[in-house]
């Protein structure tokens, strides 16, 4: 909420003071959808209620909701948090189903979810009709460059700068990531040993023993 609503940058008007208050109820909303919508999702598929699974439908929403808090309504951020609470089961089971290994479901959450609020926040922007756009401006459309009315086609211009900035994004992060993990896995210092995994990494290389133990408690 802090970083959200933080992000008005102040509340020294009506209209700062009304953006950070809708800001707040956004990121709730969505949060709220998200943690319901994982948790009804996986009670459906496994017939057990998943209180870990929940927990990260809440960040999935607030994840989702983070990029366009300060220009969709509230009904909006319901849809935006349903809809990331989707597509983080799907990218969850998919990761699990192609082997790939991530017990707390971090790309499910940030990337997927991340990649989804950015386009959201072009998709559900609430500025007039489907020409016009707010974004960052708020309660105020974008302004041509005469600056004497609203920019048309904005809408189609945000939408294309954050379908590009996502790709950006999933170009920049994968190929820094290529550069450290491919060079380890060639060299086989991807992964630690069977041994090692089968006993937790936790309790064999992060943790002290102590920690472990009940004798210690």
């Amino acid at each position: 909420y802090g970083f959200n609503c933080g992000s008005t940058l102040g509340m020294s008007s009506a209209a700062k003071g009304t953006m950070a208050a809708q800001v707040a109820m956004n990121t709730t909303l969505a949060a709220a959808t998200g943690g319901l919508g994982v948790l009804l999702l996986r009670f459906a598929m496994y017939r057990k209620y998943d209180i870990g699974g929940m927990c990260n439908g809440i960040l999935a929403g607030l994840v989702s909701i983070t990029a366009g808090c300060g220009n969709v309504e509230g009904g909006s951020a319901v849809l935006i948090g349903l809809i990331g609470a989707i597509l983080y089961q799907l990218s969850s089971s998919l990761l699990k189903l192609i082997k790939i290994d991530d017990p707390i479901d971090a790309f499910s959450v940030h990337g997927a979810c991340g990649a989804w609020g950015v386009l959201a926040a072009a998709f559900f922007d609430w500025g007039t009709g489907v020409d016009y756009f707010n974004g960052w401006n708020g309660w105020s459309c974008g302004q041509n460059d005469a600056g004497d009315g609203c920019r048309k086609g904005a809408f189609g211009e945000a939408l294309a700068a954050n379908i590009v900035e996502v790709i950006m994004v999933l170009l920049w992060s994968g190929g820094m990531s290529a550069l450290v993990f491919v060079p380890l896995r060639v060299a086989g210092l991807l992964r630690c040993n069977e041994e090692t995994q089968v006993q937790g990494m936790d309790s064999a290389k992060h943790s002290p023993l102590k920690a472990y133990s009940l004798e210690h408690a």
